[in-house]
């Protein structure tokens, strides 16, 4: 059975659940969110790597602020985080940082939601532990609970299905099968024209860089299941501290790592579309929805001293609907 739910704001979030020692839900489908889609179009964000600290050396909290700014900016109808919001999973600290920084969001009313990256679940590297980092995250994002995939429909025309990539995703695993199973209903429904798909490894990047966990057995799924699908297919991994873009068998794979992590280069080898000329990119991914077309724009914020204008839109690209 798959619920569906409407974003709540945090505050109210936290108090509806306190009330229930036990979800009804608990035992059921992940849940299903709802973000309303106004006539038109709507535009939403997506990023990653941002690292929510005040530890030093790890992240720019310069440019992450100023991430966290120019985004409120844009009052996107969501924000969708791809993992390693935190630096260090089991501290609390750190997503206090996270709530303190972002406190024009959640007075704005913009639903928010993260994926799971492995700095979630830095230092809590045994059962014990992970329940203890979760909990963490939990406790900053409590509808979640007791979840770690989910999705979320934004109007009627697409599906983002947010993925955690440090749990398997091979044939037969609890997580392939529900990712499969709704990709294959968002297919059988009219409506939906796009499936975005949100974890934090990302399937497709820079050759130089290791897998993660199981994030190539997305790329081999989407690769036989995509071009034959009706929905177009988008995948936003975090990750690698930087920005890339590809296309593999129809499927558009974007790297967005760029939230204020430390920075990471990368070599545009292998058929990387955007051959941005800056090694260094701090940014987000702005996402307009109309009926037929989802057209992303990458965001960069230029965090040197000597910058003059810093804010450009070095990347566009278009997706069009096959319906």
């Amino acid at each position: 059975m798959q619920h569906h739910r409407k974003w709540l704001p945090s505050a109210l979030l936290g108090c509806w659940l306190a009330a229930q020692s036990l979800p009804a839900w608990a035992d059921e489908a992940p849940p299903r969110f709802q973000v309303a889609a106004p006539k038109g179009s709507l535009s939403f964000v997506v990023y990653g790597d941002t690292r929510f600290t005040d530890r030093d050396g790890v992240a720019n909290a310069f440019a992450r602020r100023a991430l966290v700014a120019g985004i409120a900016g844009e009052n996107p109808a969501a924000i969708f985080i791809g993992g390693d919001l935190v630096y260090q999973g089991d501290d609390p600290d750190d997503y206090a940082i996270y709530k303190g920084e972002t406190a024009e969001w959640t007075r704005r009313g913009i639903p928010v939601f993260p994926a799971l990256g492995n700095h979630e679940f830095r230092d809590c590297r045994t059962a014990r532990a992970d329940s203890l980092c979760l909990e963490n995250w939990w406790g900053t994002f409590a509808a979640l609970r007791p979840w770690r995939w989910y999705s979320v429909a934004v109007g009627d025309s697409l599906l983002v299905l947010v993925l955690d990539s440090d749990a398997s995703l091979r044939p037969g695993n609890s997580q392939r099968t529900w990712l499969e199973g709704q990709i294959n209903d968002a297919d059988s429904d009219a409506r939906v024209r796009f499936i975005l798909i949100l974890l934090h490894y990302p399937p497709v990047r820079d050759p130089i860089f290791p897998r993660g966990k199981d994030e190539a057995q997305v790329q081999r799924y989407l690769s036989a299941a995509a071009p034959i699908l009706r929905a177009r297919v988008i995948v936003i991994g975090s990750h690698v501290h930087n920005y890339e873009r590809f296309e593999r068998d129809g499927v558009t794979y974007l790297v967005s790592g760029g939230g204020g992590a430390k920075p990471l280069p990368v070599l545009r080898m292998s058929g990387e579309l955007s051959q941005l000329k800056t090694s260094v990119n701090f940014h987000y991914l702005r996402f307009t929805l109309a009926s037929d077309r989802l057209t992303g724009t990458m965001v960069r914020y230029e965090a040197t001293e000597a910058a003059g204008d810093r804010w450009s839109e070095p990347d566009r690209f278009e997706i069009r609907s096959r319906r």
